[in-house]
C-alpha cells in the first residue's frame, strides 16, 4: 500500500511530465483581471506593479504551467518541496531544449519567473473573489516580500492586511 505522500509525489511528477510533454499555450497576462486583483488590495497606487507584471511576460511565461501546479489556490506546500519539484522540472525542460537561453542558464531566474507567474495567477483569482482568499493573500505577501520591484504591493499589503506580517505567519 502506498502512503498518501508517495501517491501525491507520484501525481505531482506525472503532472510535471505532462507539462513537459505538452506545454500549455502561453497567453498574455489579462490586464483587467490583474487590475481587479490589485484593486482588492488597494484602491490606488499599484499601477507600476500592474505594468511590471504585464511587461514581465507580454506573451505569457514558460513558467505559468508549473507555477499553477506548485501554488494552487486550494493547497499549500512547503517551499523546500516547491523548489525541489521546480529544480527537477527545470532540469528536465533544459535537457529537452524547452527553455530559452536566459532561463536555461540560471535556476534563480527561472524561480523568479515562476513566482511572478504564480503572483499573476493569484491576483487574477483574487479579483474573481475566489473562495481561498486568505491563502491567495498569503501567497501574494510571500512573493511581494521578496522582490524590490514589488515593494509598492508589499506596502499596500502591509497597510491593508497587517496580520500577514506578524511573526509566526504560515501558509498552512
Amino acid at each position: 500500500m502506498t502512503s498518501p505522500a508517495t501517491s501525491a509525489d507520484t501525481l505531482l511528477r506525472d503532472a510535471c511530465a505532462a507539462l513537459r510533454a505538452q506545454p500549455p499555450a502561453r497567453l498574455p497576462p489579462d490586464a483587467a483581471a490583474l487590475q481587479a486583483g490589485l484593486a482588492r488590495i488597494a484602491e490606488a497606487g499599484l499601477d507600476t506593479v500592474l505594468q511590471r507584471l504585464i511587461d514581465e511576460a507580454p506573451q505569457g511565461s514558460p513558467t505559468d504551467g508549473i507555477a499553477a501546479l506548485l501554488r494552487p489556490a486550494t493547497q499549500s506546500r512547503d517551499e523546500a518541496e516547491e523548489i525541489d519539484v521546480a529544480v527537477r522540472h527545470w532540469e528536465a525542460c533544459r535537457a529537452a531544449g524547452q527553455l530559452h537561453d536566459e532561463l536555461a542558464a540560471d535556476f534563480g531566474e527561472y524561480w523568479r519567473r515562476l513566482e511572478w507567474s504564480a503572483l499573476r495567477h493569484h491576483l487574477t483569482l483574487l479579483g474573481q473573489g475566489h473562495a481561498e482568499e486568505r491563502r491567495l493573500l498569503a501567497y501574494i505577501v510571500k512573493t511581494a516580500s521578496r522582490y524590490v520591484a514589488l515593494g509598492a504591493l508589499k506596502r499596500a499589503m502591509e497597510a491593508r492586511f497587517p496580520e500577514f506580517f506578524e511573526l509566526g505567519f504560515s501558509l498552512r
